[in-house]
């Protein structure tokens, strides 16, 4: 009986789904995750702690300009190790069963291949997001620490005889801390982080179809990686060059998924502008992972 008779006639959801429940299981387990996941909350947790309050009275200057410090520090953390997570966690995915011969096990059983490459994909993208949740819980937690600090010794430093127009001031300044707290804007560009890793993941999988090693599919992807940072500024300058567009546009723009820089500065992020990206990436998603199903499909395992 060959190969493709031993495949089950029907694509199944259902095996797909517990393929990738064992992966994030698996996944989880591993030591290299359990440390990027608790050095990345130790990290992000001591964002508060980096810079102490002033000897003076407490302003909203300071206050403005150390939660934006940590907006950005926080935000930076979760997408470097978010990065690495991504990149490390799906190279090793496909070597890992070669190597344990597992994969032997999963194919002789009616399981198709593109199932499994599904599966393993799903369980990846599942495990960013347990990471990027884990990473944004603790960041909320940070924040609210730091801004109500701040909150209270403003509160504080008012006196009982404030006069009515100081007593504004004051209440106007918690405000402003309080929008820069809970900014909304900050669960858009972690969604947009969430989806850059997602992406970032699919491109792993599929250079670890034709890969060799798990070294050699973390060093092309993180190649890609900066090529996608530098994509979007290449394409102004060969704006006239047919061929070179062509190229460029082989290569995912990852630096339409960076909103951190407005978030910080304070400019608004239309939903239209987080739905169009995110269209963007789902789109090239959907071709790097039917071109990870090509390839592997015609792997001689």
């Amino acid at each position: 009986m060959t190969e493709k008779e031993q495949e089950p006639r029907l694509f199944s959801l259902s095996r797909i789904w517990t393929i990738a429940l064992n992966t994030l299981t698996e996944s989880l387990r591993q030591k290299v995750y359990l440390i990027l996941i608790l050095f990345a909350l130790v990290l992000i947790a001591s964002a508060s702690f980096f810079s102490q309050f002033g000897l003076g009275e407490p302003g909203e200057q300071e206050a403005m300009e150390q939660l934006k410090f940590m907006k950005d520090f926080c935000l930076g953390a979760i997408a470097v190790f978010g990065m690495l997570i991504a990149i490390v966690g799906t190279a090793q995915l496909l070597p890992n069963e070669l190597e344990n011969r597992t994969i032997y096990t999963i194919l002789a059983k009616p399981v198709r291949r593109c199932e499994f490459l599904l599966g393993k994909y799903v369980g990846s993208a599942l495990l960013l997001l347990v990471s990027v949740a884990i990473m944004s819980l603790m960041f909320a937690a940070a924040l609210k620490f730091k801004g109500d600090n701040y909150l209270r010794l403003i509160r504080g430093a008012a006196g009982p005889q404030e006069s009515s127009v100081e007593w504004e001031q004051m209440q106007r300044q918690v405000e402003r801390i309080r929008a820069t707290v809970y900014d909304t804007d900050l669960a858009k560009a972690l969604l947009l982080a969430y989806l850059k890793l997602a992406l970032l993941a699919g491109i792993t999988l599929f250079v670890s179809t034709f890969g060799t090693s798990i070294i050699f599919n973390v060093a092309v992807t993180v190649m890609i990686f900066f090529a996608g940072h530098l994509v979007g500024a290449a394409k102004e300058r060969w704006l006239e060059s047919g061929v070179a567009q062509f190229l460029f546009s082989l290569i995912p723009d990852l630096g339409m998924f960076n909103v951190a820089d407005d978030v910080i500065l304070g400019n608004a992020i239309p939903w239209l502008y987080v739905l169009q990206v995110a269209a963007y990436g789902m789109v090239y998603l959907v071709a790097v992972l039917a071109a990870a199903v090509c390839v592997f499909a015609e792997r001689e395992v």
